[in-house]
């Protein structure tokens, strides 16, 4: 059950800031929190002091990650500046806890290399309708970069086959325009034409969702698709991997393949590029063969002022060189993996 003053606060989040509905229900589940630790030290909403702040916020940093608490308190300090712009309260109590110098930044936990998503994609059973459903979610998300939660609202009418292109509202409730991949659109559509369509044709539902659920009578939630991906990023061998590591793995990718982080950033839906930045991660494969092609001693090097009698010293080297040097080369710890 709860209070006018806690509608009012979501109501504006969502048709005033625009919030995406992942983040209301992050704000609800904040709100009912914050109503029970009220209720057990008999407070107000409206009489909290800045000391109940800071008592509240010394209780859940011992227990709860730093990006957490900053998720929670933001909840906190977004009502109360609600609260003051109408009125409902005299003074803001955040006004007087002031925010860490070095705030956290951020990072994304794993990212799944090429080869990894190449063994992902053959894990669902394209045999069965669950199969293909499940794999053309793989494909999507990291052909397109989408959320977890816009890929779980699409509906049929934003996909443009022709174009290879999404329509997405995103974060804030913007909209941006999302292109995908060959490989996603062979897969989209095989799903469109036969696999949704069987999967409605069990309750004669005409769903407007694009992704069905399992019996054919509503779209998918966060927690099957949650899932969908544990399930067989396990039988890959990748117990870490989440929907939005695939976002990362698409970002990663490109940037890796050369594309400009400016584009990055707009298929991504990033307001600042220095978000985008995050992704922006050289491969030590990349880095080797940048060497390999720019420097003076690179095996691919084709500058103007090439010094061809370096090779040609190198191919004097005594015999056995390369023989003496492997042993060494095998007992580094950055080798075996017996080293810090």
């Amino acid at each position: 059950m709860s209070p006018n003053w806690q509608t009012e606060f979501i109501d504006h989040l969502w048709h005033v800031d625009g919030l995406a509905m992942l983040s209301i229900r992050v704000a609800r589940l904040e709100l009912t929190r914050w109503q029970h630790w009220l209720d057990a030290h008999a407070l107000g909403w409206q009489q909290v002091s800045s000391a109940d702040l800071a008592t509240w916020l010394g209780e859940i940093v011992g227990r709860q990650a730093r990006p957490t608490v900053d998720k929670r308190s933001w909840v906190l300090r977004r009502l109360y500046q609600w609260a003051l712009q109408n009125e409902l309260i005299e003074a803001d109590p955040w006004l007087g806890i002031t925010r860490p110098s070095h705030p956290y930044r951020w990072q994304p936990r794993f990212t799944p290399s090429e080869d990894a998503v190449g063994w992902l994609l053959l894990q669902p059973d394209t045999g069965t309708s669950r199969g293909v459903r499940d794999r053309t979610i793989i494909e999507l998300l990291y052909a397109s970069g989408l959320r977890a939660s816009e890929l779980l609202g699409l509906r049929v009418d934003q996909i443009n086959p022709k174009e290879r292109a999404i329509r997405v509202m995103g974060k804030g409730q913007i909209e941006r325009m999302v292109v995908y991949g060959e490989s996603a659109r062979t897969w989209l559509r095989y799903y469109l034409l036969g696999t949704r369509s069987r999967l409605l044709r069990r309750t004669g539902r005409n769903h407007y969702q694009l992704f069905v659920n399992d019996k054919g009578d509503g779209n998918l939630t966060y927690g099957v698709l949650k899932s969908i991906i544990r399930r067989h990023a396990d039988a890959a061998g990748m117990p870490l991997l989440t929907a939005h590591s695939l976002r990362h793995a698409f970002a990663t990718h490109l940037y890796q393949g050369g594309a400009n982080l400016r584009v990055i950033q707009m298929l991504l839906g990033h307001a600042c590029l220095a978000t985008t930045t995050i992704y922006a991660k050289t491969s030590a494969k990349q880095l080797t063969e940048l060497i390999d092609r720019h420097h003076p001693r690179g095996s691919r090097y084709e500058g103007m002022h090439r010094m061809d009698t370096w090779h040609a010293a190198s191919a004097q080297m005594p015999e056995g060189t390369n023989e003496e040097f492997e042993p060494l080369i095998e007992v580094q710890p950055w080798r075996t993996g017996t080293g810090r």
